[in-house]
């Protein structure tokens, strides 16, 4: 809704056929959901429904397509807040990363002459998309009812206040601030200049850059990854160094700063204790009305 009135009152437009992509996904796994439960329906398939999981197939699908629908809205939304040319505050984050002893560009050079540590940085960087989509399907077969809507509202809560805080304190990227040789890596946030200066009206999500440096949302991610397998201690085993590396592959692979970095732990901590408020103001009543939905 607020992308929608964003767009109706201002210049700017999407290019609808970006979008199909996410809505052919978002419907094809809601096909399968509503499919599986009507199947559980019939008497006769009820034991082979159980046998082989219908119910965990079929919410796993439909909170897949909400969550395809979402990343998609948050992340026009995302462009939209970019256009409103706040002003930009690196200045200050370079400052504080100073005043800490870290120094972007020399981090950013030494990673360069050291090729194994940038390939396992780039590696646990890139892993941060398909942790985002392995994950849900795992937790949804595997865990516990309550455990994928909780990762989804996690996820949710967490964009919120990413935005709230991103659009008014922008920053240029480390790569551009500090014109970094590497063009491609200055591509990779090249829409940010665009949106600011008014000249990209037309917004595509084929190809969606990651336009928010302060606070990193890769962190939150990565602490987000982790904590949401912290039932399972074989998974977080190998969750866990996997995002600690992602986590430190954030400013060299991501452009970040180091306060980005620090911004980002703090962002999954409020979103935690955001959601867990949530949870104890609706008491046992959630808990409740998800054990005694029907299978």
């Amino acid at each position: 809704m607020i992308d929608a009135l964003w767009i109706a009152t201002t210049a700017h437009s999407v290019r609808w056929t970006s979008l199909i992509p996410a809505c052919k996904a978002s419907l094809v796994l809601l096909g399968i959901a509503i499919v599986l439960r009507a199947i559980g329906r019939f008497p006769r398939y009820q034991v082979i429904t159980r046998k082989l999981h219908y119910a965990k197939v079929s919410d796993t699908a439909a909170w897949g397509a909400l969550l395809s629908l979402f990343a998609s809205a948050s992340c026009l939304l995302s462009y939209l807040c970019v256009s409103l040319d706040a002003p930009l505050v690196e200045r200050s984050l370079v400052a504080f990363d100073r005043s800490l002893g870290f120094d972007w560009l020399a981090v950013y050079q030494w990673v360069l002459a050291h090729p194994h540590v940038s390939g396992i940085f780039e590696f646990a960087y890139a892993s941060g998309q398909w942790q985002l989509i392995a994950l849900p399907v795992f937790l949804g077969l595997f865990g516990r009812r309550d455990e994928l809507p909780a990762f989804f509202f996690l996820l949710v809560i967490a964009s919120g206040y990413l935005l709230l805080i991103s659009t008014p304190f922008p920053a240029t990227s480390a790569f551009v601030h500090f014109n970094v040789s590497d063009n491609a890596a200055k591509a990779t946030v090249s829409d940010f200049a665009l949106l600011r200066a008014g000249s990209l009206k037309v917004i595509g999500l084929d190809g969606p850059q990651g336009l928010v440096s302060l606070p990193s949302f890769h962190t939150a991610l990565a602490v987000l990854f982790t904590y949401s397998l912290r039932r399972f201690p074989r998974l977080v085993c190998i969750a866990a160094p996997l995002n600690v590396v992602m986590i430190l592959s954030t400013p060299t692979q991501g452009g970040h700063y180091l306060a980005d970095v620090i911004a980002g732990l703090l962002l999954f901590a409020l979103t935690l204790m955001t959601y867990k408020a949530i949870v104890s103001s609706l008491g046992g009543r959630a808990t409740i009305a998800v054990r005694e939905r029907p299978l």
